[in-house]
């Protein structure tokens, strides 16, 4: 899991041919983007996002800035994970930062943290496996839910950043 930086673009419909093409060469010049999804650009760092605001800016493009979190490969996605999140065509998925959390069941036992798993599996948007422990992800708004099963199972959620 890795944070990244997108911004959405808002492009104008009524630009000349080839505007949008003088975006794309300015953009693979300057800021070249990690990963893509429509009018989302994806950044491994911040400042190559700054970057690519700059050039919008150039342009007279308006834009929104966001940051996502890039799953591993391999995770398990709901299938309402696109509430929450997006699959690109490079079949990299991630989830928007602000909406959702990311956490790990830790203390108890095995059985308890597999009956805790239990009560929380309706509420997963997410779950990946990384050096044989089990991350999750859920809506933003359950993490007094999660803690409470948790709580009740005596285990605890650690939470990712």
């Amino acid at each position: 899991m890795k944070r990244m930086y997108a911004l959405i673009m808002d492009l104008p419909d009524a630009k000349r041919p080839g505007f949008y093409a003088q975006i794309v060469k300015a953009l693979a010049a300057d800021a070249p983007p990690f990963d893509r999804d429509k009018d989302l650009l994806i950044y491994d760092e911040p400042l190559i996002r700054d970057e690519a605001g700059g050039i919008m800016n150039k342009y007279h493009v308006e834009y929104e800035e966001l940051e996502l979190i890039l799953l591993d490969a391999g995770t398990e996605l709901a299938p309402t994970f696109t509430d929450f999140g997006l699959v690109t065509r490079l079949e990299h998925a991630y989830v928007y930062a602000d909406q959702i959390l990311l956490f790990r069941l830790s203390e108890g036992t095995e059985d308890n943290r597999r009956l805790a798993l239990l009560q929380m599996e309706e509420h997963l948007q997410a779950r990946s496996t990384r050096n044989g422990e089990s991350y999750y992800a859920v809506e933003a708004h359950l993490a007094d839910l999660m803690s409470g099963i948790a709580k009740a199972y005596n285990c605890s959620i650690q939470l990712i950043d």
